[in-house]
């Protein structure tokens, strides 16, 4: 009857440096030479043992079972290469079994058929599964006690690089270092929404994909942090690394603050190209469908065209569809001084109406972090006199640290807006008045921003003419204002509709809103 031979050790570098594999089958053909037993396969392989889990190993199974009528036994050297858990290895003994196989080992062979041998298999099989447990907790130890001494034992982020640090594992910032740090300075200025930013960086040579990309503006570890993890019944906190922070700390607090919706983000833009600012705000006026763009070679240059999806003729250049869009559009974005006084006045009103609740606000927060420092002496003093251990201390000085920044931020934020909201406004209606030059001499980014401010609608364009669904209501009714103080009379005012440049309504034309 014929025999499997087994052979296995548990790493890479133990298959291809060392000698066991090649020891283990040489003593494996040589036993079952002087056995007289037949070998006709040999599966070899390294992997852990701590479950059969293993690609050799299945195979190996599939084998036995398409030849269950031909092989006897399947033989390894120790009980701890076939496994170092016990409870899979009866399974997997007994299933063999029911097969009519026999597993067994070269060093130790059991006599299975006998009830007392299950006890020594028993011990032969627990003891490389204590070995395996005490061999992994001693690791889990050994990195928990490195991770509470700063050093980073976990694979090295995108920005570093790994190094060691007074003899311990660490990393230092890297030759992309800079991708990141413009990548969080990007999300924290709010320019663009996150897959943009993204995309920009891929082009600069940014490797990864979306998630990754998310849970590096998640990371504690770029502004100079370690996770230390959960162990037993201690919870996972963040700790001082060795390692030199890429982001400051209101930087990452601020990019948190906008991953959680706490401030706008802007609209995602399709595919950037600056030569199509106008594309994601056209919709045909010939179909109604939204219009797309792009760029052509030919002539020995690029040109740039508007045109429709779905099989329409509307084309038009560039550079008709900005110059219609400027003229019909944009230029027709007219405020008068009077109108943008009474505006700006009415909203200054309002602000310094809202002061006093900016600064209750400022004051409340300011009594919940003092409250929230002393909670921090307080756990202190209580490590001090034994009250609480270690543990429980790094649990609620976590929980009260991570309050206490959140406080911080939230105070800053009431304060700058109590220190600048007025600032905003003058610079606000400023933009207003020069809105064309503005937007001429803006970069793509924000000329992609001032649209979508301004357009909450698609805009219609053909070959000779560009006009607005809806506009921004403020304004719309600074234009309408304005528009209608120019046929005022002496008998009466009328406030014109100041829709020369809008849509006609339902009825006019197909609706399309």
């Amino acid at each position: 009857m014929s025999t499997i031979i087994y052979t296995r050790v548990s790493t890479n570098e133990q298959a291809d440096k060392g000698f066991s594999l090649r020891h283990q089958k040489e003593v494996l053909e040589r036993y079952c030479e002087i056995k007289n037993f037949e070998v006709v396969k040999h599966f070899q392989e390294d992997y852990s043992a701590k479950n059969f889990n293993r690609p050799e190993w299945r195979d190996l199974e599939l084998y036995a079972k398409a030849n269950k009528k031909h092989i006897k036994r399947i033989v390894f050297t120790k009980w701890d290469r076939f496994s170092r858990n016990m409870e899979e290895s009866l399974i997997v003994i007994r299933r063999f079994r029911n097969l009519g196989i026999e597993i067994n080992s070269m060093e130790h062979p059991l006599d299975l058929s006998n009830p007392d041998s299950k006890l020594m298999l028993s011990i032969l099989l627990t003891m490389p599964e204590v070995e395996n447990d005490k061999i992994s907790q001693r690791t889990k130890e050994g990195l928990l006690q490195a991770t509470k001494e700063g050093a980073y034992v976990a694979r090295v982020p995108f920005g570093y690089t790994r190094c060691r640090i007074d003899g311990k594992a660490s990393m230092v910032p890297s030759e992309n270092a800079w991708m990141v740090k413009g990548i969080f300075e990007a999300v924290s200025d709010n320019i663009g929404s996150l897959e943009q930013v993204r995309q920009n960086y891929r082009s600069k040579g940014y490797p990864n994909s979306k998630q990754p990309f998310y849970n590096m503006l998640r990371s504690r570890i770029y502004i100079g942090e370690v996770s230390v993890p959960a162990y037993k019944k201690a919870d996972t906190y963040w700790h001082n690394g060795l390692h030199d922070a890429i982001i400051d700390k209101d930087t990452f607090d601020r990019v948190q603050l906008i991953l959680e919706g706490r401030k706008r983000t802007a609209k995602s833009p399709s595919k950037k190209n600056e030569a199509l600012p106008l594309r994601s705000f056209l919709k045909c006026q010939v179909c109604y469908e939204n219009l797309t763009g792009s760029v052509s070679k030919g002539n020995g240059g690029h040109y740039a065209y508007y045109h429709c999806r779905r099989g329409c003729k509307n084309r038009i250049s560039t550079t008709i569809a900005h110059r219609l869009f400027k003229e019909q559009v944009l230029d027709k974005i007219v405020v008068s001084d009077n109108i943008m006084m009474l505006y700006k006045e009415t909203i200054k009103d309002v602000l310094n109406s809202k002061k006093g609740n900016q600064l209750k606000l400022a004051s409340d927060l300011k009594e919940q972090i003092i409250q929230t420092k002393k909670g921090i002496e307080s756990i202190e003093d209580k490590l001090i006199s034994n009250e609480i251990d270690g543990t429980t201390f790094n649990r609620m000085n976590t929980r009260y640290n991570q309050k206490l920044e959140g406080l911080n931020v939230d105070l800053s934020e009431a304060e700058e807006n109590k220190e600048n909201s007025l600032k905003y406004v003058d610079k606000a209606f400023k933009s207003i008045r020069k809105l064309p030059e503005f937007y001429d001499n803006a970069s793509y980014d924000h000329k992609i921003t001032i649209l979508g401010l301004l357009f909450p609608k698609k805009m219609l364009l053909s070959k000779k003419e560009c006009r607005t669904i809806k506009q921004n209501d403020v304004i719309e009714l600074l234009t309408r204002y304005n528009a209608g103080s120019e046929s005022m009379g002496n008998n009466k005012a009328i406030i014109s509709d100041g829709l020369s440049s809008i849509a006609p309504l339902q009825g006019l034309e197909p609706w399309t809103l």
